[in-house]
């Protein structure tokens, strides 16, 4: 059952959401009203206003205060992802994740791309707006601005409800917006066009002030409509049991991990030998079919210039295209393994990989939790004297890629393990 203190809270984010609704809804009508906006001013306000729910949809996503759901067996970023690691803001419990960061940029690219196809789209059959209308437009986008950062800071920062979002679902509610917009905007171009000339009407002819003050209402309330839709949108869940009152039809993100990092004594600390923990990588091309694909597009590129006989090109491209995975590969080595220890209790059967690069335990197994227990020499372990451990548990499976000496990890499990003398050579060495 919901303490009585989240209820009030969702109440008061629920009512400040409202309120910021009814009065950012309320500029256009003032503006239609009284300072004689067309259709086009309305247009260019709602796109205006599409940008700045982009903006502090990205504001909401940098903070979110559960880390970002991300395969941790992609290349580079998903050794990031298994640590976690964030940047505390200091003198709040706000929290930065460096992979939120990372993809930071790619979403941005596509919301200012979805922004200028929108505007294209709407905004580019129409003439020219007067002076007059586009300073009350940015103005009231500017009241619009103040207004949803607001309702950002009270609702999402203040009411804490940063901590059950994630970069993704930090996100909810403005692809509903995006949507609102571009029908919204087809609709009013319909009537312009109809009111212009009739549907043979060309675009550089419409005239956005033929059409009457009952068809811009009905397009503002039309977008009233919508947004009072999404603030009560958590209603839903009555009707609908695949609704999430928090999320949306978004999952809801996983917390961060909490490992217990103490150990009663660790007798022995072992890591990867330092050649393994970056040449290990190649190891592992059939794992990344986007490193395979970007070198077979490169050697298809000098299969074309070998036909014309430009052979100094053809040997620059094949260099290229397979040294460039490969230093991609090692890099991911790197990240996952450069600075990793594996710390053993055996005495009371605990195993913890801790990574010193970001001070944090990637994972934890007691012997009891083990399954399967395997000791391998791949073809790299076989040039170094290594070994390669795998301890199977009910989530999946740890790799501890070339040991000097399994004996100390064996030693925390009461078995014997599977040995094999030779595995594939794409194996993969994952955390788990």
């Amino acid at each position: 059952m919901p303490s009585t203190r989240r209820v009030l809270r969702t109440e008061d984010s629920r009512r400040t959401e409202l309120l910021g609704t009814i009065a950012s809804n309320s500029l256009p009508i003032v503006g239609v009203a009284f300072l004689d906006w067309s259709a086009a001013a309305l247009l260019f306000l709602y796109w205006f206003e599409l940008g700045v729910d982009s903006v502090w949809a990205l504001v909401r996503a940098v903070f979110a205060g559960r880390p970002p759901t991300i395969e941790t067996g992609t290349l580079l970023i998903g050794p990031l992802a298994e640590r976690q690691f964030a940047l505390s803001i200091p003198r709040t419990d706000l929290r930065v994740y460096l992979t939120t960061v990372l993809a930071l940029p790619v979403t941005v690219l596509v919301l200012a791309g979805v922004w200028v196809f929108t505007g294209a789209l709407l905004i580019g059959p129409l003439p020219e707006p007067s002076t007059e209308t586009v300073s009350g437009v940015l103005l009231a986008t500017v009241g619009i601005f103040v207004l949803t950062g607001v309702t950002t800071v009270r609702n999402y920062f203040y009411n804490g409800a940063y901590r059950k979002h994630n970069s993704t679902t930090a996100f909810r509610g403005l692809l509903p917006r995006m949507v609102t917009v571009f029908f919204g905007g087809i609709l009013t171009l319909t009537l312009i066009t109809a009111a212009t000339e009739g549907p043979e009407a060309e675009l550089g002819s419409l005239d956005p002030t033929v059409v009457g003050l009952p068809m811009v209402l009905m397009v503002v309330c039309f977008k009233f409509t919508s947004d009072l839709l999404g603030v009560y949108s958590d209603r839903l869940a009555v009707y609908f049991k695949s609704y999430d009152q928090d999320y949306g039809w978004q999952t809801a993100p996983s917390k961060a991990r909490s490992i217990d990092e103490t150990l009663a004594e660790a007798s022995e600390r072992l890591r990867p030998v330092r050649w393994g923990r970056v040449i290990g990588g190649p190891l592992r091309f059939p794992h990344h079919p986007g490193s395979v694909f970007l070198c077979a597009i490169g050697l298809l590129v000098a299969v074309l210039f070998a036909i014309g006989g430009a052979w100094d090109i053809v040997a620059v491209i094949v260099v290229t295209s397979v040294s460039i995975p490969v230093l991609l590969l090692c890099l991911d080595q790197l990240l996952r393994y450069g600075a990793i220890e594996y710390r053993i209790d055996a005495d009371n059967g605990t195993l913890m990989a801790y990574d010193h690069l970001f001070g944090t335990a990637l994972w934890r197994i007691e012997s009891w939790e083990e399954q399967r227990l395997r000791v391998e020499k791949t073809p790299l372990d076989s040039l170094f004297g290594t070994e390669t451990v795998t301890i199977e548990h009910a989530e999946g499976e740890y790799i501890l890629p070339h040991l000097s000496d399994a004996a100390p990890v064996v030693a925390v499990f009461d078995r014997q393990p599977e040995r094999s003398e030779q595995i594939l050579p794409g194996r993969a060495s994952l955390f788990g």
